[in-house]
């Protein structure tokens, strides 16, 4: 890591035009991650086995070079999550703004001539950044030992919208050496959907985001723990989006592996559901299921301090057959520094929900409304197993019509995941049963 931190100093003095092929890992494997076939709202991890992906992740786990990323995925293995979401360029070398104002390592080298708006040398867009790329490779390698899975965000497409950051944007006419323009219309920020940074409008600007997406696929490819995200929050035209993640399938074509990329094959967090009540969050996930693909809850910028709120959209979410992935500020793994946790409770209570997953077989459930018959809670449900969240404990009657056998009840404490047996009586078209407490409760019937 110090090893890296000292090339990452000297990154912009050196030149290069293409990814150095040592750098590229040649380590075999038979698939990246896929979708299930038995059940598409999941997917397939490298040897075929189901996967639902729970994870917590922070802004700046790459692009900061005073991130220390071992120890924030030994962090996630020790507690039995295995997703992270990754941005990999936000736009700038430094941005002035809370929480991501961290000196960043950048794609492009910056050798000028001229200087760029923030003082330095202007960017080279045509000039990939070899120190990029070796610490991508080393995050990736590093989290596949850890059993960790990527969302590597390609493109960051919120800092456009702001005039002041985007002011120090690569893609500013102003900073780079290419003529490249982000802005042609001249409004000051790169949202422009026809002619601006994310548009089909703008084909200078589009070669070079190009050949951005090739580098990271080139370093990435061999990599068997990865999902492509396009761009973060990309509001302006779902067709560039599309196109660039066409253009990821068509040159892994001629790869190793294939691998799934946001949005072409499944909706990023956006626009999936972005709220924390329960019952919007079930509507949201199940009214996203006629898309028949992995759904992820991920509410990205709405960070929530009430670990209350989050706990019961993360349940709602699991039971509603998504993923979670939690936004968090408290993920400090700051390099030669320790921070104490300042989540501690709420990443228990993650933890706990990620483990008693484990303990279902959650890729042969189906949710439905139809399954709570009364009360207050979210449930799916297969022919030998179900399972129930109720945001405000209480009693239900579940649906066990479609259910076979005599089932044993299991009541677990959603704050601290303690179990509690159940008796859920001789099983018949329904079954009534009550929670053992007052506050939220998550039901397993097997």
């Amino acid at each position: 890591m110090r090893s890296v931190i000292r090339l990452c100093a000297a990154a912009f003095l050196v030149a290069t035009i293409r990814v150095p092929p040592a750098l590229l890992s040649t380590r075999p494997v038979n698939r990246a991650i896929s979708i299930w076939p038995g059940n598409p709202f999941y997917f397939a991890d490298p040897g075929g086995k189901p996967l639902a992906l729970i994870g917590d992740y922070t802004w700046y786990t790459f692009s900061d070079v005073d991130y220390d990323y071992v120890r924030y995925f030994d962090s996630l293995r020790s507690r039995g999550l295995n997703y992270s979401r990754v941005w990999l360029w936000w736009g700038a070398e430094e941005l002035p703004t809370d929480p991501i104002h961290q000196r960043h390592v950048e794609p492009f080298l910056r050798p000028g001539p001229g200087t760029a708006n923030d003082g330095r040398p202007k960017y080279d867009l045509g000039q990939v950044n070899p120190i990029f790329v070796e610490r991508l490779r080393a995050l990736c390698a590093s989290a596949r030992q850890r059993s960790v899975n990527l969302q590597l965000v390609c493109m960051d497409a919120w800092m456009i919208k702001h005039s002041d950051l985007w002011r120090l944007h690569a893609f500013n006419r102003d900073n780079n050496v290419n003529g490249v323009d982000g802005d042609p219309g001249r409004t000051g920020v790169g949202t422009d959907g026809s002619r601006g940074f994310c548009s089909m409008g703008n084909p200078h600007a589009m070669q070079f985001q190009k050949a951005l997406v090739r580098t990271i696929v080139q370093t990435t490819n061999s990599f068997s723990n990865v999902i492509y995200e396009i761009a973060n929050e990309n509001y302006y035209s779902e067709e560039w989006e599309l196109a660039l993640g066409d253009y990821i399938h068509e040159i892994e074509g001629a790869m190793p592996l294939q691998h799934l990329v946001m949005r072409r094959d499944m909706p990023s967090h956006s626009y999936v559901v972005q709220r924390w009540e329960p019952a919007l969050v079930r509507r949201g996930i199940l009214g996203k299921r006629p898309l028949r693909c992995p759904l992820v809850f991920d509410t990205d910028w709405t960070i929530n301090k009430n670990d209350d709120e989050v706990r019961a959209a993360m349940w709602t979410a699991l039971v509603s057959g998504a993923h979670f992935n939690y936004m968090d500020d408290s993920l400090e793994f700051r390099l030669n520094r320790t921070i104490p946790d300042g989540r501690a409770a709420l990443h228990r209570q993650i933890d706990l929900a990620a483990k008693l997953m484990r303990q279902v077989r959650y890729w042969r459930m189906t949710p439905s409304d139809s399954l709570i018959r009364s009360g207050d809670a979210y449930a799916m449900a297969s022919q030998t197993e179900a399972i129930a969240y109720l945001p405000e404990g209480g009693g239900i009657v579940l649906d066990t019509a479609g259910m076979k056998g005599r089932p044993a009840a299991r009541w677990y404490n959603a704050r601290d995941c303690a179990a509690v047996r159940g008796d859920p009586g001789r099983l018949g078209t329904t079954v009534e049963l009550t929670a053992p407490g007052v506050r939220d409760w998550v039901l397993v019937l097997k």
